[in-house]
Formats: structure tokens, C-alpha cells, sequence
């Protein structure tokens, strides 16, 4: 019998023990049946309406491989009722029995369909009830004038649980608002502040998007009235994508929202608020041309958006302007976070890369190389089908042995449940043996040739599907593509191989600035 536990828990309140005790519930069943202990999978801190949770989904993948699949009870799978029920019909499709230890969900069991639609219909309306509750507990925070959500960079908590100025934080916060008065933009700001050493709240270093911030969502330092005594709370809400199970932020109306004042928080007056706020509002065109069509959740509009990684710190490369590549952290951060001003032409590093992709990783050269490597490595791993076929002999041993003792009349409690194991292992083993004896390695090879050119139509295409044309790049490269600037020359070093592309000739660098 070949087993495995699946546990998790949801929040980062709970603990790791709480893993513990579902596995260990898992292993006690498994001991009491006389079955192996479980293969564990889990996943901590992760909300079970989510569908891609990294354990879940490896387990899913690798249930093939097991008979039994044991959770501590049937929320702990999923608390999305559609995705339960996908699940366990992808079980039961590959053979595949789903047992809850706590709750007595057995897959095997005729009704059982019932059972698991009514378990996974309470664990949706838990989610809604809770959050429910969560929402009306928080609004009558936000109604008594005290905080419903996080502390803004400028506040501490205080011993009875109420925010107060942290005097050294609002110094920073005043710099802010003066230096933007003063005409610095919120790059400018953020490259100061991280020169100067200065810590910001969570992160390392502090990005123009923490200054900047979004004034529709009213984050970000020159975004949030708090900071002037003003607290509007309720402006949004998280709402679960119906597809990947992710919370998605839906912005609220006005009308919903609840605004307090609160003029023993404020670090700033009232009157440079509005001066800030008048020139936020002044900058908004501009900065919304600028950004057009980015933002977070959304794909790169480019090629090697992300792929690109700078030499001086690893972050990523995006476009910085209309036709070049440069690095993110210096751009958000400033010199001080990253002292990279390379910039790459879009057109040269795109048209370099992908011709040295064909030419060294998707030669034919390049092929015969690939083919000779997984031909070593398929003849190395050839499945021997002798064990699979002593694996079969025993289990038929073991069920004939059952069979001659009900003939006998040897009866007892356990006998009908150690008949269907049996059963099940000789059935598994033999087609396991089947599985072996059709294996074809001289399928795989073709099929990959196929793969090979399919990859490189995808690349060849890369303007008219440009998300193919990016998993593509991704197959092949990773997102580890460093650019490096050696004496005034910038090289593409792709990792985990042999190839670096020269991007542009010195001729055509400026080493003062790294502008291409």
C-alpha cells in the first residue's frame, strides 16, 4: 500500500505545529491499517482557497504514485467546494482513494459524493461567514477612530494598543514632503534617502513607489491623508479570483468609505498637504502617460522585461524609456540601492539575443549535443522490469494467500478489508509492469525535435505573440540573463551555459553615463 499526507495550515498566526498534529493523525491511521508511513506534503501559511499552493499542486501531480491519499479533514485539501470536487474526480480517475482521518471522508465509500459537497459548501460559507465578521469588527475600529489596517512609516503602537507619532520616522516623512515641495521628484526623494542611510519601514531600501504611492488607494507617504490628521478607511477590498484563487484588490466608491479626523496624528499641516496634494495632481498626466499599460498583475509589454538581470545587483532590467533596458533597482531606488546606469537598446539586445540563441542553443550543432545528453542519461535511468515483476509475483502471493484461507473457512473482522488491499496492490503492480513494458524511449527524442522547432517558430514570431515568445525564452533561459559591462562593452552571460552575447561595440557606448 503505498501512501501519502497532505497538511496545511493558513495563516502566519497558526504554527508549524499545527502541521505536526495533522501529520501525525495521518501516520497514526496509516499504523493502525498496517500501511506504510506516508510520503508528507505540505504547505504553511497558505489559504486553502488558493489552488496553487506549491505542495498541493506537487502532490496532485505525484498521485499517480500512491494509493491512498490521507488528509486530517477535507478542508485541510481545499476550502473552495469546486476545487475539491476537481480534485478528488482527478483522484478517482487515476485510482486514487481520498481519506479524511478526522472527518471520515472516504472516496472509496459509495455517497461519498454527498458527503464531500456538503463539507466543501461549509468550508466556503466558514471563508464568507469569517470574513464577514472580520469586516464589521474592523469597521467599528475605523468608526471609533482607531486603526483597521496597517501602520503608515511615521507611527508606532503604543502600549494600549493606540497609534502615536514616532517622532523619528515623522522627521523623514516632513524631508519628504519639503523635498517634493521643493520641485525633487519622488526617484530623486527615494535615491537621497537611501544615501543617507536612512531605513525605511519593511524594506531594504526605499523605491519612488513607496513616496509616490497610488492616491486612489491612498497608500504611499504623499498619497495618505493620515498624514495630515485624516483617516479614510474602507476604500477597497479583496475579492478572489474565480481562476487562480488569489485575492484581487476591486476598489470601492466613495460612498462606502469612512473618514475620520484625527488631528493629534498629523506631521503635517493642513496647508502643505494641500500643496503637495495640488502638485501630485499636476503630475498625474504626465506620470500616467509614462506608465501606460504597466502595473502590477499585468504582463510585460516587452521581450527581456525580466528576463534581463543587472550585472551590478541581479534585479531585474525593464524599460526605462521608449527604447531602452535598464535596472529596475536603480531606477526605483536610486545610485545609492544600485550604482548600475546601464542602458541597453531594445532593438540591439532583443535582435543580439535571440540571434545567438538560434546560433548556440538552438543549432542543429546545439541539438546533437542535447540529443547525445539525453540518450546517456535515458539509457542510465531504463526502468528494470524485474522488480516491477517480483512486485507482482508477491502481491499475488499475498492475495492467493487470502483466497486459501476463506476456502478454509478462516474468517475473521478484517479479512474483506485485506482482501480489497490485496486486490488493489496485485492490480497496481501489474500495471506498473505494463507501464514498464510499453515504455519507448525512442519516442522521446522525436518529440523533443518537435519541441526544438516549435521553440524556435515561438521565438522566430516573438512580435506578433509575445507572451509564447516569452515562455519560450523562459524554457530556455531562466530569467538569469546577466548583463555586464566589461571595459565599455556590454555582454549578455546566459547562466548555466557556455554562451555570452555581445550586445553593442564600444564604439557605440558612452562610458560616462553607461548610455547606449
Amino acid at each position: 500500500m503505498r501512501t501519502a499526507a497532505y497538511a496545511r495550515y493558513s495563516s502566519d498566526s497558526q504554527r508549524d505545529a499545527s502541521l505536526d498534529d495533522q501529520l501525525r493523525n495521518c501516520r497514526q491511521y496509516c499504523e493502525r491499517q498496517g500501511w506504510p508511513a506516508p510520503t508528507e506534503y505540505t504547505d504553511a501559511a497558505t489559504s486553502g482557497a488558493r489552488n496553487d499552493r506549491t505542495g498541493y499542486l506537487r502532490l496532485l501531480t505525484d498521485a499517480t504514485r500512491y494509493d491512498v491519499i490521507l488528509v486530517d479533514d477535507l478542508s485541510r485539501l481545499s476550502r473552495d467546494s469546486i476545487n475539491v470536487a476537481q480534485a478528488i474526480k482527478q483522484l478517482s480517475f487515476q485510482g486514487v482513494r481520498l481519506l479524511g482521518v478526522s472527518d471520515g471522508v472516504d472516496t472509496s465509500r459509495k455517497g461519498h459524493k454527498l458527503d464531500v459537497g456538503l463539507r466543501g459548501l461549509m468550508s466556503e460559507l466558514y471563508l464568507t461567514d469569517l470574513a464577514d465578521k472580520t469586516h464589521r469588527g474592523l469597521t467599528g475600529r475605523a468608526l471609533a477612530g482607531a486603526s483597521a489596517g496597517g501602520l503608515p512609516y511615521g507611527y508606532r503602537v503604543t502600549e494600549i494598543g493606540q497609534r502615536a507619532i514616532d517622532e523619528s520616522q515623522a522627521v523623514i516623512v516632513r524631508r519628504i514632503f519639503a523635498e517634493y515641495l521643493a520641485g525633487h521628484s519622488p526617484r530623486t526623494i527615494a535615491d537621497g534617502l537611501n544615501r543617507d542611510g536612512i531605513p525605511p519601514a519593511r524594506a531594504r531600501t526605499w523605491a519612488m513607489s513607496a513616496i509616490y504611492g497610488d492616491v486612489k488607494r491612498g497608500i504611499g507617504i504623499l498619497a495618505n491623508p493620515i498624514y495630515a490628521g485624516r483617516q479614510v478607511w474602507n476604500r477597497s477590498q479583496w475579492i478572489k479570483h474565480p481562476d487562480t484563487g488569489r485575492r484581487v484588490r476591486k476598489n470601492r466608491p466613495p460612498s462606502e468609505w469612512i473618514t475620520t479626523e484625527h488631528p493629534e496624528l498629523a506631521i503635517i499641516t493642513p496647508a502643505l498637504w494641500q500643496a503637495a496634494q495640488a502638485r501630485v495632481k499636476q503630475a498625474q498626466p504626465q506620470r500616467a502617460d509614462a506608465t501606460k499599460g504597466a502595473g502590477p498583475g499585468r504582463p510585460p509589454r516587452h521581450l527581456l522585461s525580466g528576463i534581463l538581470r543587472c550585472g551590478d545587483c541581479g534585479g531585474p532590467m525593464v524599460i526605462v524609456d521608449r527604447y531602452r533596458y535598464g535596472c529596475s533597482t536603480h531606477k526605483d531606488r536610486g545610485q545609492a540601492a544600485c550604482p548600475s546606469r546601464v542602458r541597453v537598446s531594445r532593438s540591439i539586445a532583443e535582435t543580439a539575443l535571440l540571434a545567438g540563441i538560434r546560433e548556440s542553443l538552438l543549432s542543429e550543432a546545439a541539438f546533437q549535443r542535447f540529443q547525445r545528453g539525453v540518450t546517456a542519461e535515458l539509457k542510465r535511468a531504463m526502468p528494470d522490469p524485474e522488480a516491477a515483476r517480483r512486485r507482482v509475483v508477491d502481491a499475488e502471493r499475498v492475495q492467493g494467500n487470502i483466497l486459501a484461507a476463506l476456502r478454509a473457512g478462516i474468517i475473521t473482522a478484517s479479512t474483506k478489508a485485506e482482501l480489497i488491499d490485496a486486490e488493489r496492490l496485485v492490480a497496481a503492480a501489474r500495471a506498473e509492469l505494463a507501464a514498464l513494458q510499453s515504455f519507448q524511449p525512442s519516442q522521446i527524442l522525436p518529440r523533443a525535435r518537435e519541441a526544438w522547432r516549435r521553440m524556435v517558430s515561438k521565438l522566430a514570431d516573438h512580435a506578433r505573440n509575445l507572451p509564447e515568445a516569452r515562455n519560450a525564452l523562459r524554457e530556455l533561459l531562466g530569467e538569469n540573463v546577466m548583463v555586464r559591462n566589461e571595459n565599455g562593452e556590454l555582454f549578455a552571460e546566459i547562466a548555466g551555459s557556455d554562451c555570452q552575447l555581445k550586445l553593442v561595440a564600444g564604439a557605440g557606448f558612452e562610458p560616462a553615463t553607461f548610455g547606449l
